[in-house]
């Protein structure tokens, strides 16, 4: 073993030995005086110092622990390379460490403490010390040990970063920009506290300040590409497509190869408008990467910009490409599925071989295609072969009853429902048999059904959700308002009762602002969900916000292309922002996918409504 104490030494007795000090001085290099104390210091910590063999071997296993992920035995091998080495400060700091990665804060801030008391001036005990408590909120003291941190190095980036951080979680983003900005100086050309705090503050939102962090951090180096691609994500979030997609061509002069930004260069093309350099950047990525999820990620981002051709182009081509690659025909069906091409979808599902991991959903959605073509006698085989070799499976039963229904055997599909509700009971069961008696008219069975259920199982949230859909089907809002107020009774993160609960109050144009709170609250607990954010806009709509509305149902558009209840919202607001083209392109693809798929329908009359709208649009005047 040796030391960084013995390394250091053994340095400057080089230094010193005869035959350096006769080399002439034009020849010797110039010695860093400041890098050299540094390194003095290092050597003088106990970080490299065991009291002895059997400490060095236990704090090696604790890393070897650490590595595997086992932070527990890390802790049990610190603790006997402790028992002969006590108050060593490197074995105390890894013993804080893993105390902090098992979730004991306690313990974790009583070793470190010990810590920084044996060695005052030991750098890594105060950082992670100041991580500790800043996880505790205990963030006055956290600022006292980050502080002396910067004092003890004040080039080492990490306590900044912390330092910044802390500053993010007490609210203070401006004094946190001030901790990267003394980085800066301190070590001049280091970007990762403008990066990191840059990020940091795109998440939150807070995209003024983050845009300004970001810039200063591509200014001082050009080649971050991951800068410039935070920096295009934020030009993206805040609806300059054109600038994301010229801050993306700069990281692609630096790394022309990097598939992420070649995959979001062409994303931002596409919201630019430019079909063509989207496919420039998208054919460059295809011919980088032989991965068979990629196809479909540039075909679904065609999908997101209404561009659903390009979409099974590029599907098509990397089906002939890979003849042998199941993957690639259960992508294709998926992309085919959601541009509601049930032929197609069916075709490419097909093409799934029994041994593929991926073949028992190819097969039920392969059914579900041909439901939904007509193709009742072999849809129904399928589905009996699925059922049959999984016959707990709720969601196999429920579109087995439902391909019944369609093929004319209502009677078979309640039977069905009834039979699986008998021996494995589930709110998804219940769901599925109410809306089939609801379609035969029989909605006040399907209620009573539903309160019998519920009755047997007072506190079951997904019950008491199915309960409150099945009174909404009925049109009885205020019962439902009612079931969804029970579900967040019981469960008050129940994300789809908060969107559902939200949605029926904007509709009702009832209480607007609890409405919002609601849909909000569900979009936390599911960020980027098409239906939540359809809500929220639904709710500025209904308040008379029309530029807002937009805005979120655009975003809902985007995550959920060809829902028609989201598009016609989409359409309405359009209107009423006077943007009559928008509108009439929004409603007409709403009125395509409903020819397309009519069970999409949200109400059943949807496709009538859409129809009126588009008539009562005005007419153009023809140009003079």
């Amino acid at each position: 073993m040796r030391s960084s104490r013995l390394l250091v030494s053994a340095l400057l007795a080089a230094l010193v030995a005869p035959g350096v000090l006769a080399a002439a001085p034009s020849r010797r290099p110039r010695v860093d005086k400041e890098a050299m104390r540094e390194a003095i210091d290092a050597g003088a910590a106990d970080e490299g110092r065991y009291a002895s063999s059997a400490s060095y071997t236990h704090y090696l296993q604790s890393r070897l622990r650490h590595h595997a992920g086992d932070h527990r035995g890390a802790v049990d091998a610190l603790r006997l390379a402790l028992a002969s080495d006590d108050g060593n400060p490197l074995l105390l700091t890894r013993l804080g460490e893993e105390y902090a990665r098992l979730g004991d804060l306690k313990r974790a801030e009583r070793e470190l403490r010990r810590a920084v008391l044996r060695a005052p001036a030991y750098y890594p005990a105060h950082v992670l010390l100041g991580r500790v408590l800043t996880e505790s909120k205990r963030f006055a003291r956290a600022r006292l040990h980050l502080r002396r941190a910067v004092s003890l190095k004040p080039r080492e980036p990490e306590a900044y970063l912390v330092l910044a951080q802390l500053h993010l979680e007490m609210g203070a983003p401006d004094e946190a920009v001030k901790v990267v900005a003394a980085q800066a100086q301190a070590l001049p050309g280091e970007t990762s506290g403008y990066r990191r705090l840059g990020l940091a503050l795109a998440e939150r939102g807070d995209t003024a300040r983050a845009e300004r962090l970001l810039v200063e951090a591509a200014a001082k180096d050009p080649g971050d590409v991951e800068v410039l691609t935070a920096l295009a994500q934020l030009y993206e979030d805040t609806h300059r497509p054109a600038l994301a997609e010229e801050t993306l061509a700069r990281a692609l002069e630096r790394d022309a190869d990097s598939r992420e930004v070649l995959l979001a260069a062409g994303r931002a093309a596409l919201k630019a408008g430019s079909v063509v350099r989207a496919k420039a950047y998208f054919d460059r990525l295809l011919s980088l990467s032989s991965e068979p999820e990629m196809p479909v990620r540039v075909a679904f981002s065609y999908l997101a910009a209404r561009e659903p051709g390009a979409a099974a182009e590029v599907l098509d081509a990397a089906r002939r490409g890979e003849q042998g690659e199941p993957r690639l025909a259960y992508y294709a069906g998926l992309v085919h599925e959601r541009m509601r091409r049930f032929a197609d979808a069916a075709d490419a599902f097909a093409g799934v071989p029994p041994e593929s991991d991926v073949y028992a959903d190819a097969r039920v959605r392969r059914a579900r295609s041909l439901s939904l073509l007509g193709e009742h006698s072999r849809a129904l085989t399928l589905y009996r072969a699925a059922l049959r070799e999984s016959p707990d499976d709720v969601d196999v039963r429920a579109q087995f009853a439902r391909a019944l229904e369609r093929g004319g055997a209502p009677d078979r599909a309640e039977r069905l429902l009834r039979e699986g509700l008998a021996t494995s009971p589930s709110a998804a069961l219940y769901d599925a048999l109410a809306a089939t008696l609801h379609r035969q008219g029989r909605g006040k069975e399907a209620l009573a059904l539903l309160r019998e259920a519920v009755a047997r199982s007072p506190r079951d949230e997904d019950l008491l959700y199915v309960l409150g859909a099945a009174h909404e089907r009925q049109g009885d809002a205020a019962g439902a308002l009612a079931r969804m107020r029970a579900v967040l009774a019981v469960a008050p993160d129940h994300a789809a009762a908060l969107n559902f609960l939200g949605y029926l109050l904007a509709q009702a144009g009832q209480d607007l602002d609890e409405a919002e709170r609601r849909v909000r609250r569900a979009l936390e607990l599911r960020p980027d969900t098409g239906a939540y954010l359809d809500s929220l806009g639904w709710v500025y709509f209904r308040r008379g916000d029309y530029a807002r509305a937009v805005d979120a149902l655009e975003r809902a558009s985007t995550l959920s292309p060809d829902e028609p209840v989201i598009l016609e919202h989409l359409g309405d607001a359009y209107q009423r922002v006077a943007r009559m083209d928008e509108a009439a392109a929004a409603w007409r693809r709403a009125l395509e996918v409903l020819a397309l798929d009519p069970e999409s329908a949200e109400p059943p009359g949807q496709r009538a409504a859409l129809e009126r709208k588009l008539k009562a649009l005005p007419t153009r005047a023809p140009d003079r």
